[in-house]
C-alpha cells in the first residue's frame, strides 16, 4: 500500500498548489544537486489562467525546459485510484521533428503522487538533467526502472 500525497488535489485548490510546490521543489533540488545551480532550466508550459488560478487538472502539473539543451520535462499527476504505486514515463519529441533545430526532447512522467512514485520520478528526472544523457539512454533507463 502506498502513501498518496495531496489526494484531493483536483477538488481542493490548497492541495493543488501544495502539489505544484512539491514538484517544483523536487525538480529544483535535483537541478541544484546535479548542477550547482539551475543552469538554464525554466518553467515551460502554462498551467494557470491569466488571473493566476491553476487549471486544476494536473495536465501537466509542472514542466521545465532547457532551451539551450533542447530538453524538457513534463509531469502529469492523476487523481489517486489505486492502492499500489502508479507511475509511467516515456520519452517524446515536442515541436517540429522535421526540422533538426526546432524540437525539444521531452521526458514525460504520469503518476498518482505518492512517496514511492515521487522517489522513482526523482531518479528519472535526475538522470535526464545530467549534461550528456541522451534520449536513447533515457528510453533504456525508463524501460529498466519502470
Amino acid at each position: 500500500m502506498v502513501k498518496h500525497l495531496f489526494k484531493t488535489f483536483l477538488s481542493n485548490i490548497h492541495e493543488y498548489k501544495a502539489s505544484e510546490n512539491f514538484w517544483r521543489n523536487l525538480c529544483e533540488s535535483i537541478l541544484i544537486k546535479n548542477q550547482g545551480q539551475e543552469h538554464g532550466w525554466e518553467v515551460w508550459l502554462n498551467i494557470h489562467f491569466i488571473d493566476g488560478t491553476p487549471f486544476l487538472d494536473g495536465s501537466p502539473i509542472y514542466s521545465l525546459i532547457s532551451p539551450d539543451k533542447r530538453k524538457g520535462i513534463c509531469i502529469y499527476q492523476d487523481e489517486p485510484s489505486k492502492t499500489t504505486m502508479s507511475i509511467v514515463a516515456w520519452m517524446d519529441k515536442f515541436g517540429s521533428i522535421d526540422d533538426d533545430e526546432n524540437f525539444i526532447e521531452e521526458l514525460v512522467i504520469t503518476c498518482e503522487l505518492s512517496d514511492e512514485s515521487s522517489q522513482l520520478a526523482g531518479e528519472v528526472i535526475e538522470a535526464w538533467v545530467k549534461e550528456n544523457t541522451s534520449y536513447f539512454e533515457m528510453e533504456l533507463l525508463i524501460e529498466n526502472k519502470l
